[in-house]
């Protein structure tokens, strides 16, 4: 079997201190974030990233890498030595996670209980055809956390957490397209980081 190479290419987000790093295959279905270096021998990609000074925290989505920095330096001065250490260690068989397990989609996000309302399962479904395509382009992801009396908490990750605009996106994306769809049972969306 031959094969295939990893083609990495960086992508500037909303987020002026998250760039995201995307791969023309597909990386994980668990979709994770570390705000340290994880364990070399379960995450060997990620640890290597967290070599660096600069790196703040590493999101991992399915076909992309969404890098945190500090703010001491551009992305002009790092981001190609970023992307050529990925692609390098991709191409040499570096794996992103030594878990297999984490190629199993799950059915619901696995945040919430094992008791699932109908409102929470259709909000999740509204999230994954409607939200979630748009907050990955952008190096990110949303997850549901709760929904009671009318409010949903959300959990935002990777370049959403703490970007600029993520009030802006919560409140005239996630919030008008839930209240469109599910009416008077959305009060509001607010962000539990």
């Amino acid at each position: 079997m031959k094969h295939k190479i990893h083609t990495i290419y960086s992508e500037y987000t909303p987020n002026p201190e998250v760039m995201k790093f995307v791969c023309n295959q597909i990386l994980t279905k668990k979709m994770m974030e570390f705000d340290m270096s994880p364990k070399k021998n379960e995450y060997p990609l990620i640890h290597e990233l967290f070599l660096f000074p600069f790196v703040k925290s590493v999101f991992l989505g399915q076909n992309f890498i969404s890098i945190e920095k500090n703010n001491n330096l551009s992305w002009d001065e790092i981001s190609f030595e970023i992307r050529n250490l990925i692609q390098e260690k991709l191409n040499a068989g570096i794996l992103v996670s030594t878990n297999l397990k984490e190629n199993k989609k799950p059915e619901l996000n696995p945040t919430l209980n094992n008791k699932f309302t109908k409102e929470e399962i259709l909000i999740e479904q509204v999230f994954e055809t409607e939200i979630r395509p748009y907050v990955m382009q952008d190096g990110g992801d949303i997850s549901l956390i709760s929904y009671k009396n009318g409010v949903v908490k959300v959990l935002l990750q990777g370049a959403c957490n703490g970007c600029p605009s993520s009030t802006f996106t919560l409140k005239q994306g996630i919030e008008k397209k839930l209240k469109e769809i599910m009416g008077d049972k959305i009060q509001e969306v607010v962000p539990v980081n």
